[in-house]
């Protein structure tokens, strides 16, 4: 029991110390987001979550970078090309973007 504790610990610790804060141009990312395969969060400070459909999903560290959005975790990672930035779709005022191809819209 101590040592499933202790590693538990340091679990935490290594991956909040491996965190950044966004940069401010990339603030915009901030939220939760779903394609029909993907659902992502992105936070301030540079949490991330990344679950694909069906699938367990992993709280991860994440980084945008060179029209990139990049989650990382311990056993992996996904990474996203930026198509297009968040937006707003005039018609009916959802928040989207677009990420390798897919439409993600913003809860």
């Amino acid at each position: 029991m101590k040592i499933k504790l202790t590693l538990a610990v340091f679990s935490l610790l290594f991956l909040t110390a491996c965190q950044k804060p966004l940069d401010e141009q990339d603030l915009i990312y901030i939220g939760s987001w779903s394609s029909r395969k993907h659902y992502i969060e992105i936070g301030a400070n540079g949490y991330g979550f990344y679950q694909r459909r069906n699938r367990p999903g992993v709280e991860c560290n994440v980084k945008i970078k060179d029209k990139k959005i990049v989650f990382k975790w311990d056993s992996g990672r996904e990474a996203f090309c930026i198509d297009t930035p968040p937006s707003v779709e005039l018609s009916t005022g959802i928040i989207f973007m677009e990420l390798d191809g897919r439409d993600f819209y913003k809860h």
